[in-house]
């Protein structure tokens, strides 16, 4: 049984000029201490599109809750990915839901979307 679907779509240059602007308040307000650490790790080359890819993954999940964010804020959740590679979203919401997650980027745009299923 479907629970929810959520999908949000990110302008990359408007991520990349709120880290630029803000740096590390950025960071602390999208990113899980596990994703930061990550983030932190990767080439500059990887980092816009890590943001990117998370920030817009969580997005989906709180529409797909129907909550935004109320009650769960980015932080509380982290992205990662299975060992096949196929994105993942870690949060003590989601213990008794089964989600799906697809995640595409292009130069200029991020979408995610996400399913909640019971």
């Amino acid at each position: 049984m479907i629970l929810g679907i959520g999908t949000d779509l990110v302008t990359n240059t408007r991520v990349k000029k709120l880290y630029e602007k803000y740096g590390d308040r950025f960071l602390n307000k999208i990113l899980s201490a596990d994703e930061k650490s990550k983030f932190l790790n990767l080439k500059n080359s990887e980092k816009l599109k890590f943001l990117c890819s998370s920030f817009a993954a969580k997005e989906a999940l709180v529409k797909a809750f129907g909550t935004g964010f109320r009650g769960i804020y980015p932080p509380d959740i982290s992205m990662q990915k299975n060992k096949l590679g196929k994105p993942e979203l870690l949060n003590d919401k989601l213990e008794n839901i089964k989600h799906h997650l697809s995640i595409t980027n292009t130069e200029s745009y991020t979408l995610s979307f996400v399913v909640l299923e019971k």
